[in-house]
């Protein structure tokens, strides 16, 4: 007959303790801090400068926080005490009254020397950025419009002036493109339907758009020594935060002088690593599946207007006369997998004529604002004839993006070695014609 095998006590050492309540999940340490991170809020003057508020949870915790007010302790009740013990215990400074609850310890007066030798502390207030909801709307109020905004300061008259131009060069035959076989389109529908990240739309499709010209991109670059593009009336950068690109194009920093780079730094330099192209003007976002559509706009479209600042503060530089012009010099590019769309824009500045915008450009009484257009979109799915016709429009925006900086490039070189101030009415702008600032740069 056989036995029963005896039970094998638990080691009481191997027992978790955790919570048994039924539904409950224990979370990562890694999602408990970033759910502790995304309980901060944004500043109260982020809220009280925005035109329209959307409802989220950011918005709703502000919303307590001004509606539902602490009550007012009771004052204890005070009993007489002896007038000469308590000036005698206050000689000696008094209690300590630091570990009561709400009591603030007052401030000590700094002298003038003190508050300089006090480092400066860097805002700790949250940054939103183009997955939040109020991302969009703060753009607006400060002037920058994406595509199709329903307002007469960024209609379909808001295009730039050398919009036709442009579309013009997106259209011009490519020997590459044409070249493409059924073969290679194939290979593109399978890397699309695979592409589910963000990640892996990079390093697929996007690899075939740039084809052997990739390695003048860079990728995922973070953006961290550009200046706000909005500022406060503090002159402090607001809560945008600097964005992260997945790809962009500019110069190598030798081809242009280095006094030029060192001046208009905070505009043209986007990163730390000064190794890395400057003055980008042409920018690509993508998204794999499960990507948002708004988001990958919101992203090129404060992508471009970044980049569209830097070329107006170093056309700026080179000769003020040629600022009016309402031309284009940025492309922005944005590339979903969900669908193989890509979509291309330009972003351009024009002077505001709405007071209420604050100073985008950091140039004395100068108020400009950004506008985004979009210049053409192709689902490169559909067939091979698609797939050629998109990537000739990525070729040639390219294409056409580079010759724009190599001429502002070389248009800043003769400026820097002249050394002069940049004469009223001539100078570069009798040569603009040739240098492709005044007008269609095709």
């Amino acid at each position: 007959m056989s036995s029963k095998p005896a039970k094998v006590p638990r080691c009481p050492k191997r027992e978790l303790e955790v919570d048994k309540t039924p539904g409950f999940t224990a979370l990562p340490t890694f999602k408990r801090q970033k759910l502790e991170h995304q309980q901060e809020n944004f500043p109260p003057s982020f809220w009280d400068n925005l035109s329209q508020i959307y409802l989220t949870t950011r918005s709703l915790r502000e919303f307590d926080r001004r509606t539902v007010w602490p009550s007012t302790p009771k004052q204890p009740h005070l009993t007489q005490i002896d007038s000469s013990k308590l000036i005698e215990f206050a000689k000696e400074g008094g209690p300590d009254l630091q570990d009561l609850r709400a009591f603030r310890c007052p401030e000590i007066e700094k002298s003038d020397h003190d508050r300089e030798a006090m480092p400066k502390q860097k805002s700790t207030a949250p940054k939103t950025s183009a997955y939040d909801p109020q991302f969009q709307q703060h753009l607006i109020d400060h002037g920058c419009y994406p595509t199709y905004f329903p307002s007469a300061a960024a209609s379909f008259a808001a295009r730039p002036k050398n919009f036709a131009a442009i579309f013009a060069s997106l259209q011009k035959p490519t020997t590459s493109s044409s070249a493409l076989t059924e073969q290679q389109f194939n290979k593109f529908l399978d890397q699309n339907n695979v592409a589910a990240s963000e990640s892996e739309t990079m390093s697929g499709e996007i690899r075939n758009l740039a084809g052997e010209t990739h390695n003048s991109a860079r990728e995922n670059v973070l953006f961290n020594n550009l200046a706000g593009l909005i500022m406060d009336k503090k002159g402090e950068e607001s809560t945008l935060s600097g964005p992260r690109v997945d790809s962009y194009e500019g110069n190598s920093p030798t081809d242009l002088d280095a006094s030029v780079r060192e001046s208009l730094s905070p505009y043209i330099v986007p990163s730390v690593d000064t190794t890395r192209p400057c003055l980008p003007n042409f920018f690509l976002e993508a998204k794999g599946k499960k990507g948002d559509s708004d988001v990958v706009m919101r992203q090129a479209w404060h992508d471009g207007c970044l980049g569209a600042r830097g070329v107006h503060e170093l056309r700026a530089w080179i000769d003020p006369n040629t600022l009016e012009d309402v031309n284009a010099y940025t492309i922005g590019c944005t590339y979903e997998a969900g669908n193989a769309t890509l979509i291309v824009y330009t972003i351009h500045p024009r002077r505001s004529s709405n007071q209420k915008h604050r100073r985008i450009s950091s140039m004395p009484n100068r108020r400009y604002e950004y506008i985004m257009s979009q210049l053409c979109a192709i689902n490169m799915k559909n067939n091979l004839a698609s797939f050629q016709e998109g990537m000739k429009i990525y070729e040639n925006a390219r294409v056409w993006a580079k010759e724009q900086r190599d001429r502002l490039c070389y248009a800043a070189n003769l400026r820097a070695k002249s050394k002069k101030p940049a004469p009223t009415g001539t100078g570069l702008q009798d040569s603009a014609d040739e240098l492709g600032m005044d007008g269609a740069c095709g």
